[in-house]
């Protein structure tokens, strides 16, 4: 399994190369993705707050003595790559047949989070968000802690969605509702984690803080949020449903009647709370890669007349939204407004 493992990440990650090469790409780094340039330029100087404590790829590509453009994008490769073997690994964990989870892991691996994260030269934490969530579930379903707890620390570094592994961790465990023996162990596990979150979020210098979307107040910020959101919701909806394409209409029946999935709705939950942090909800829900793509698994095993037209739809969003990108998607990011927050 592990020889296989390997091959599909490393046919996750040249596809996505291929991907890359026939779509043109951001010419140069702006907004956000300037702001991680900048990071990795110099780490401690005051960066954009919430940007300045996601320090893992830009602290990574600093140390690394190659050209960020090249370091930031073969991160964002190799990981995307990684997170379709290791979601491999976890289906089979689950019991999926190869038939279904070969083809999902490689759908992950080039799946538009992960094409748009390369076509931004990966200046982006969503590769290694994805790879930690991934990783963390296949820690949580073989019951290992101490693995678990060092993802959950690493991931801390990348992007707070990191420690939604903790409480995806209890209610897989968990033997009932309340369950204080589980509880401890699965606090003990986010513990180092959140200690290394609040670490970053007290010693690094930021700027802009009031200026950033739904940070201004502790309850109007989250109404902001979602009333801004709204504002565009033909592009809310589109961002949402290309992030797991054909998966959405399959994964609720997987959330009724697998186990695994149902449990995880924890973390579906905690993404929806997340919502109201931030603008870009396609990205927020990305987090929940392991639970979805584990639910629709389970249907696309039990029902194996669904498999065909799901994995050839799934190929339509992965060529489509190439296709999309190549033609004004790319464009409309470099048209794209500046951010109300500055790019520091």
């Amino acid at each position: 399994m592990r020889r296989l493992a390997i091959l599909i990440g490393a046919a996750g990650t040249f596809g996505l190369m291929l991907l890359d090469a026939l779509v043109r790409d951001e010419p140069a780094p702006q907004d956000d993705d300037l702001i991680y340039e900048r990071m990795a330029d110099d780490p401690f100087a005051p960066h954009t707050y919430v940007f300045a404590f996601r320090v893992a790829v830009p602290w990574l590509v600093h140390v690394l003595p190659f050209s960020h453009d090249l370091s930031f994008s073969v991160l964002a490769w190799a990981m995307s790559g990684a997170a379709g073997a290791v979601l491999f690994v976890l289906l089979e964990r689950l019991g999926i047949p190869r038939a279904v989870s070969i083809p999902l892991a490689l759908v992950l691996a080039l799946s538009p989070p992960m094409l748009v994260a390369s076509l931004r030269q990966g200046r982006n934490p969503d590769p290694m968000t994805i790879l930690v969530m991934v990783t963390g579930a296949l820690f949580i379903v073989e019951r290992k802690p101490v693995p678990l707890a060092i993802t959950m620390l690493i991931g801390a570094a990348n992007r707070e969605s990191a420690l939604f592994l903790g409480p995806l961790a209890y209610a897989v465990w968990a033997e009932r509702l309340f369950d204080r023996e589980v509880l401890l162990r699965a606090a003990a596990v986010t513990v180092p984690a959140l200690v290394a979150f609040l670490t970053l979020r007290f010693t690094l210098p930021t700027v802009g803080r009031e200026q950033v979307p739904g940070y201004g107040s502790l309850l109007g910020g989250r109404i902001d949020v979602v009333q801004e959101a709204f504002e565009t919701p033909g592009t809310l909806v589109r961002r949402l449903a290309t992030v797991y394409g054909p998966l959405w209409l399959v994964a609720p029946l997987g959330f009724l009647r697998f186990e695994f999935a149902r449990r995880g709705l924890v973390l579906v939950g905690l993404c929806l709370v997340a919502f109201t942090f931030a603008l870009d909800w396609g990205r927020i829900i990305a987090v929940a890669a392991p639970v979805v793509y584990a639910s629709a698994s389970w249907v696309l095993w039990k029902y194996p007349r669904t498999r065909m037209p799901v994995f050839a739809l799934c190929a339509v969003l992965v060529f489509g939204y190439a296709a999309y990108m190549q033609a004004e998607g790319v464009q409309n990011l470099i048209d794209a407004g500046p951010p109300p927050y500055p790019v520091r």
